[in-house]
């Protein structure tokens, strides 16, 4: 038996909350590190991850695809499996842009910070909002 499922829009806002908090750790540590010399930013493309392990084969883009897992679904088959949400941290390869060759710029990642985190928290409110309306149809309150 599989883990617990409430649903394919449960599962894509709570992967998009856990990939939000993996990128602000890797965020975190880029700000940790701004004076090591020779330190390479960490970047991870969560939002890529989401989207594959959603169906989207591009990876990139705006839309999600609808993917099913059961042959008795309009449009789907077994392959259209999801990929496992996996987010990895990757070293940016771009050239340093300064003198101790660290390619950090603090005001970059001050922005990056600000942004990450209020995508992550509009992904929990409206996990919130998923969880709140399956209780009131458990409670049968409309």
């Amino acid at each position: 038996m599989g883990p617990l499922s409430f649903g394919s829009t449960v599962d894509v806002l709570s992967n998009a909350v856990s990939g939000a908090g993996v990128e602000h750790t890797a965020i975190a540590n880029n700000i940790a590190n701004v004076n090591t010399p020779g330190y390479r930013r960490q970047s991870v493309s969560f939002r890529d991850a989401l989207a594959a392990a959603s169906g989207d084969d591009a990876g990139q883009g705006d839309e999600l695809e609808m993917t099913s897992n059961d042959d008795r679904d309009l449009g789907g088959t077994a392959a259209d499996a999801p990929v496992p949400f996996d987010p990895k941290p990757q070293a940016d390869p771009t050239l340093q842009m300064r003198v101790d060759k660290s390619n950090v710029d603090v005001d970059q990642e001050m922005a990056r910070l600000s942004q990450n985190s209020a995508y992550g928290q509009t992904m929990a409110q409206l996990l919130q909002v998923q969880f709140m309306r399956m209780r009131q149809v458990i409670s049968g309150n409309s």
